[in-house]
């Protein structure tokens, strides 16, 4: 705890040291805090906090992590430190331990991430439910967001889209079973850029492209759209479950056309 001085006088005491968020803007972050704090209480999550600095950056190669630099005892000639991406792995630590269902709200910070839609640190809320599978964790994220919009904007009914149906209604292909050059060409179709170097020899850029432009503008309109059952190629730590094609049991959930949250029906054995 410390005291406050009144705020800076004379030459130097521009508008610049005041803060960007009005007075409404945080007395609302803190009630919103609270809320969530209390939903997660009554379904008896506990609250962790797990360290913001690790010995080693992200494994995800779309994201880039902070460094900073550590001298002391242990590390005579310094080492570096990475400022975590999100709490995940701690946080399955506390788990393999035998937490139970836990949650926990942080900061956390991307290195490159700046857009309308994008800031290089933000709070994020993680959690995990022993037991639960994507569809259980999707009724979770959508009692949490109902619980968040409660008595600021109501919504229509959730729906719930397969990856593939997703991909069907809004682009005319089955995203599983075409190949990159189809793809490419389902793009050119669409008048997308086909010149951006993503080449014929992988699926995935191509979905990922006509996913970001194609599908999800018309996700999340007046309602949630939770997307479900990605490629198996992109599961990261997913469950892939086996079939024709094989799945991988994630989804993302979708309001006004930005992505909320997404979830895993996480590997156990990872």
């Amino acid at each position: 705890m410390s005291g406050a001085g009144p705020p800076p006088r004379g030459e130097d005491a521009g508008g610049s040291w005041r803060p960007s968020a009005s007075w409404d803007v945080l007395r609302l972050r803190a009630a919103l805090l609270a809320r969530i704090r209390s939903w997660f209480a009554a379904r008896g999550l506990l609250e962790v906090e797990t360290p913001v600095l690790s010995a080693a950056g992200t494994t995800d190669p779309q994201i880039e992590s902070f460094t900073t630099r550590y001298c002391g005892p242990g590390a005579p000639y310094g080492r570096t430190a990475y400022l975590h991406t999100s709490p995940e792995f701690p946080m399955k630590r506390l788990l393999a331990a035998g937490s139970g269902s836990i949650y926990q709200i942080c900061r956390v910070f991307r290195q490159g991430e700046a857009g309308a839609h994008h800031n290089p640190e933000f709070t994020l809320v993680e959690w995990y439910c022993i037991g639960a599978d994507h569809h259980t964790l999707m009724d979770e994220v959508q009692g949490l967001i109902a619980e968040v919009l409660a008595g600021s904007r109501s919504l229509g009914e959730p729906e719930r889209l397969s990856y593939r149906t997703a991909f069907e209604r809004h682009v005319g292909v089955d995203p599983h079973g075409a190949n990159p050059a189809q793809l490419r060409t389902c793009a050119a179709r669409h008048g997308l850029e086909t010149g951006a170097g993503l080449g014929d020899r992988d699926a995935d850029p191509w979905r990922d492209l006509l996913l970001s432009h194609l599908v999800v503008p018309h996700l999340g309109r007046g309602r949630l759209s939770l997307l479900y059952d990605y490629p198996a190629s992109q599961a990261s730590l997913a469950r892939v479950r086996p079939g024709d094609p094989p799945v991988a049991e994630r989804f993302e959930v979708f309001l006004d056309g930005m992505e909320l949250a997404n979830g895993f029906h996480e590997l156990a054995d990872a």
